[in-house]
């Protein structure tokens, strides 16, 4: 099962994001709202991770780090059926993406996407739907209230599927030990 690092979205705008993925659930398109995510912005997936050992570095990185804000400005698809909320480009949101990347030597297998140069920062909003249903993710997530202004202020590695918090850290502060 393949890891994620992801910095989560403040309640409020986790709230927002929410409230979308559980109008997609009312529509058929559920996976957002049942697979246990939390509203976040993924920095790198790999298919093999040392978690104690990334753990480690991800302390020392979020002790670092300020929370970052950032601005959701648009809803846009990946190709193959991911909805997502795209954050007004940010130097800093890529910046951090390429440190945590050098900060990770530990992880094995990063999938190409989310390298750094080629990641584009995203929320999900829908994925994992029949195409049938493509034109009503698009028009559901485009309800979201955009702008979105969010505070990105907390790190965690995820196991998926099923998603698992396996670690999470407040950037600035003390270490959340998860399950």
């Amino acid at each position: 099962m393949p890891f994620a690092v992801e910095l989560a979205l403040d309640p409020d705008a986790a709230a927002a994001v929410r409230d979308t993925w559980q109008a997609l659930a009312r529509a058929g398109i559920d996976y957002m709202a049942t697979c246990g995510a939390r509203p976040h912005v993924s920095l790198g997936i790999w298919e093999e991770m040392d978690v104690p050992a990334a753990a480690d570095a991800l302390r020392a990185f979020a002790r670092a780090m300020a929370p970052l804000p950032v601005t959701f400005e648009r809803v846009a698809r990946f190709p193959g059926g991911v909805v997502y909320l795209a954050p007004r480009f940010d130097a800093r949101l890529v910046a951090v993406q390429a440190r945590l990347h050098a900060a990770l030597t530990d992880g094995r297998g990063g999938w190409p996407h989310y390298q750094p140069g080629v990641w584009i920062p995203h929320c999900t909003m829908a994925m994992d739907y029949p195409p049938r249903l493509e034109a009503v993710a698009g028009t559901i997530a485009e309800s979201t209230r955009l702008p979105l202004q969010a505070r990105l202020g907390e790190i965690g590695i995820v196991q998926f599927r099923p998603v698992r918090t396996r670690f999470t850290h407040p950037l600035g502060g003390p270490a959340t030990p998860s399950g």
